[in-house]
């Protein structure tokens, strides 16, 4: 019964660091096939989930070409308010986004003006 432990440890101890390997691996390519896109404009609408947190918002480019994008988590000082503003203003902001599903996805906004 002993040598039975002996002989088990050292292969599920193999087997295990594998295992983990392989899925450390899995997440560091998922990570890289994001590919982020970026495009300016100007804010057109904004939905917001609270006063402090946007939902999504539309930006139209130099070309027409309108842009619908989701947020997901906190973008720093562009809460609904400040987006607003520059949506009233007529202020340029960059958008760095990533497309899943169809969907565009916002990474990071930047003041362009």
């Amino acid at each position: 019964m002993n040598n039975f432990k002996i002989r088990f440890f050292p292969k599920f101890f193999f087997i295990t660091t594998l295992l983990v390997m392989y899925s450390s691996f899995a997440c560091d390519s998922e990570n890289e096939n994001k590919i982020m896109n970026e495009v300016s404009g100007y804010v057109v609408d904004v939905e917001s989930l609270s006063l402090k947190q946007l939902k999504s918002f539309e930006l139209i480019d130099q070309n027409d070409s309108k842009f619908i994008f989701i947020v997901q988590g906190d973008l720093g000082k562009f809460s609904p308010s400040h987006m607003r503003e520059h949506m009233l203003l007529g202020e340029s902001v960059i958008v760095i986004y990533r497309t899943e599903n169809g969907i565009n996805i916002v990474e990071s906004v930047n003041d362009l003006d």
